[in-house]
């Protein structure tokens, strides 16, 4: 049996986003969502989830966009000079690398952010990270460490190498599977529970029906997560970025979300002996 995980990122952006995310679960074949703290969506994706208990929920770590939860003067390594943070992945990972960010401040952030998810009461299932910041190991060493400290066993693992119609993304996969793989020991040591693979860096933005139902066949036995971005295309989605910094992947959300709703998915899942499971079922 393959036990495949169908996550959707950004869970607490705003309403179009979590709208989508619901109506995939209720309707399509998504079982998880990972919800960002500091986003103005937030109350009302902590509400859906009461609603809709067969969600698993995680938490949607994020130090690339935003404000941040902590006090500006607490982090301001983490910011630019309008008080948010960076929303810009590249410039992050360079000023890490040459200690222009302080790791306390990271944990600082990080911290509150789980601490606010913990305080919805939500049953949450596991941690990743917008843009998948903390596969990298500085930041993947600080989440390991505040997941422990506060019960969490389930965290995403990059394992995806493929080639995509766009360059940059096969690189940015493989560059953070690399990272994850110089950190599975430590993983493990730890006590974290992780996927066999991981498929949606490749092909994010363009996970169609017709790419769902190759990777439900061509999955191994084993486990597996599928990470996706569906939402309604309207002008409170694209108006967020005002606040949040853009997001390419906003022009693609309806797209993924009718990929996700596809009657035929079910189907093709069972006849490929998928089950389909949250974090809570691996």
């Amino acid at each position: 049996m393959k036990k495949i995980i169908i996550n959707a990122d950004d869970f607490g952006l705003c309403a179009p986003v979590n709208e989508g995310i619901i109506l995939a679960h209720r309707r399509g074949i998504l079982t998880s969502a990972t919800l960002m703290t500091n986003t103005p969506g937030f109350d009302q994706a902590v509400a859906l989830a009461r609603e809709n208990p067969t969600l698993g929920v995680g938490v949607h770590l994020n130090i690339v966009r935003g404000r941040p939860l902590s006090p500006p003067d607490t982090v301001p390594t983490l910011l630019g000079p309008d008080g948010r943070f960076l929303a810009n992945p590249g410039r992050i990972l360079r000023k890490l690398a040459t200690g222009r960010i302080r790791t306390a401040e990271i944990e600082r952030e990080l911290r509150a952010q789980i601490e606010k998810a913990l305080a919805t009461g939500l049953p949450l299932t596991h941690l990743d990270s917008e843009k998948h910041m903390h596969a990298v190991p500085p930041v993947f060493k600080i989440v390991l460490r505040l997941g422990r400290e506060y019960g969490f066993r389930k965290i995403r693992f990059i394992r995806e190498y493929a080639l995509s119609r766009h360059p940059v993304q096969s690189l940015k996969a493989a560059y953070l599977s690399i990272c994850c793989g110089l950190m599975k020991r430590r993983v493990r040591a730890a006590g974290f529970v992780i996927t066999d693979s991981f498929y949606g860096i490749c092909n994010s933005g363009r996970m169609s029906a017709t790419r769902l139902r190759r990777i439900f066949r061509r999955a191994g036995e084993g486990t597996a997560e599928i990470g996706v971005h569906p939402g309604f295309q309207s002008p409170e989605l694209f108006a967020v970025e005002a606040e949040v910094g853009r997001y390419y992947i906003n022009a693609f959300r309806e797209g993924e979300l009718q990929a996700l709703l596809d009657p035929g998915l079910p189907a093709i899942a069972r006849a490929a002996n998928v089950e389909r499971v949250s974090f809570n079922g691996i």
